[in-house]
């Protein structure tokens, strides 16, 4: 499975965005200044919403492959990677939601 335009894995990609997001959590820990801070929250929400729709998408490319066609009972290991795709775009909706939010507060 890899991205038709970058040839790249789908993994690779979220592996890269994952090591962004520990990296800002770093500096999040390390404590910054307050407007510094608030830039870092606003690139960790947007790498979060950016990795939970990347998870999502491969995901459910895996549910597909798992999938059973015209069976009315898939099997568990698809149900398993439905969910999951499912909660990585909770995830990715939540950060994009809360980064709205901030927005609006910032207003």
């Amino acid at each position: 499975m890899t991205n038709r335009t970058t040839g790249t894995p789908p993994w690779s990609v979220i592996a890269h965005d994952t090591d962004r997001l520990r990296q800002a959590v770093h500096e999040l820990d390390t404590g910054r200044s307050l407007s510094s801070g608030q830039e870092l929250t606003h690139e960790l929400l947007r790498t979060v919403t950016l990795i939970g729709d990347r998870l999502t998408a491969l995901l459910d490319a895996l549910a597909k492959r798992h999938e059973n066609p015209g069976v009315p009972e898939q099997g568990t290991v698809h149900i398993a990677l439905d969910q999951a795709a499912a909660a990585a775009a909770d995830l990715g909706d939540c950060a994009r939601r809360a980064a709205r939010t901030l927005d609006d507060e910032e207003s």
